[in-house]
């Protein structure tokens, strides 16, 4: 070092001196800093982790529980749907029993309705002709018979009349001879109730004596003819056709 042109020398030892305060200082303020600055800087750094590991923690839960509600809303929604597509199902196939019924309903009062209209619109299905001998009223075996085939041409029916006459030929008094036709018409409807069964409200009997008779009495076998029951099987008209019931009885 120069001072006026002169050179001024500096001890060595202070030199060094110098250079351990010199170090020593900037230990100290490192240390410091250290302890100081940096440590608590990096609780708070820490704390902050934690408040918001916290925070990351609430807000993973919060989604869980969001995710958990939104599947079980999902699936109490699908099974409510389920269940509204079951009950509209049942409710559609309830309104299809409900139709059938009552188209069955209808078709049974339209039907019910025509059978009311031609409740007395009868038809003859099966006729009879019984002769008897003079003066008699006793049924024979084969008289009886022809009732018996009366009786089954009856029994599939359930509107039906059965229309009894008795008749005689010109012999005799007028008077005796509706009597007697009186006595065969009722022999008929003895054997129709007693052996065949048939109420006795379903027949309507007449004796008639000589009227309208069917041959000449002036001839033997016109008599024959005259002296007889006739039986006739009446049946009211059923269905849409108007066609009457047991239509294939035979007729003769």
């Amino acid at each position: 070092m120069t001072t006026g042109g002169k050179y001024s020398v500096v001890p060595l030892g202070s030199l060094a001196l110098f250079a351990i305060f010199a170090s020593t200082g900037c230990l100290a303020t490192h240390k410091y800093v250290q302890t100081q600055a940096v440590a608590p800087l990096q609780g708070q750094i820490q704390t902050v982790d934690k408040k918001v590991d916290t925070k990351v923690g609430e807000v993973d839960q919060r989604v869980s529980d969001v995710d958990r509600r939104a599947e079980q809303g999902i699936s109490t929604a699908t099974e409510k749907a389920e269940t509204a597509d079951r009950n509209a199902q049942k409710a559609d196939q309830d309104a299809q029993n409900a139709q059938q019924t009552a188209d069955k309903g209808v078709n049974l009062a339209g039907k019910a309705q025509h059978d009311i209209e031609n409740i007395d619109n009868y038809q003859t299905v099966k006729t009879e002709s019984l002769l008897f001998p003079f003066n008699k009223w006793d049924l024979t075996s084969d008289e009886q018979q022809q009732l018996a085939s009366v009786t089954q041409a009856v029994n599939p029916l359930k509107h039906y009349a059965i229309e009894v006459e008795g008749f005689t030929d010109s012999t005799g008094a007028k008077q005796y001879n509706l009597e007697l036709s009186r006595r065969r018409a009722d022999a008929v409807v003895r054997y129709l109730t007693e052996d065949g069964h048939i109420p006795l409200v379903k027949i309507h009997v007449i004796g008639l004596g000589e009227d309208t008779p069917v041959a000449d009495n002036h001839t033997r076998d016109g008599r024959k003819q005259n002296r007889r029951v006739e039986v006739r099987v009446l049946a009211a008209e059923q269905g849409a056709g108007g066609s009457p019931q047991a239509s294939n009885i035979p007729q003769q």
